[in-house]
């Protein structure tokens, strides 16, 4: 393979995943299909992670041209100080969302489920419908590990129609 077909591929690569990312991290802002965007949007962004690094690699010496000019070193600063200014200004402590799901999922059911059903009897039969065994599991946490499941895939159960 020759220098310019690596070139040509690392910069597609690189390209498109970084119009999906950007894509779907406007799709999460709005909240469009939050259901289906977050997971691709994390697991390509690991790739848009990688895809970057190989474009670096494979272009590094015409990019050393850019790193050595003014305008490189202003935008490095202005990224630098936004990051640092939103890094300060973050929230201390424990993510509040994170406490509420950890308290949903280690709840006793007859409280976690009734946040997703009226009826806990319901609760029960909807998730024996699906193949999903309640027996003497006392939290969505237990159940999930009973079962081999995500936590997330019974809470998915539970309120779906």
């Amino acid at each position: 393979m020759t220098k310019n077909q690596k070139r040509d591929i690392a910069t597609s690569v690189t390209t498109l995943v970084f119009i999906v990312i950007g894509t779907t991290g406007i799709m999460m802002y709005f909240h469009i299909l939050d259901k289906y965007t977050k997971e691709m949007h994390e697991i390509l962004g690991l790739v848009f992670v990688g895809a970057v690094f190989l474009d670096v690699f494979v272009n590094f010496n015409s990019m050393k041209q850019y790193f050595k000019k003014k305008t490189f070193l202003t935008i490095s600063i202005l990224t630098l100080l936004t990051v640092g200014i939103f890094a300060a200004n973050s929230p201390k402590g424990d993510n509040p969302k994170r406490l509420i799901i950890e308290s949903v999922l280690t709840s006793n059911i007859e409280k976690s489920f009734l946040l997703f059903v009226d009826d806990i009897d319901f609760a029960k039969i909807k998730l024996e419908k699906a193949g999903i065994k309640v027996a003497e599991e006392k939290t969505i946490d237990e159940i999930a590990e009973k079962n081999n499941l995500s936590p997330f895939k019974i809470i998915d159960i539970l309120t779906n129609k």
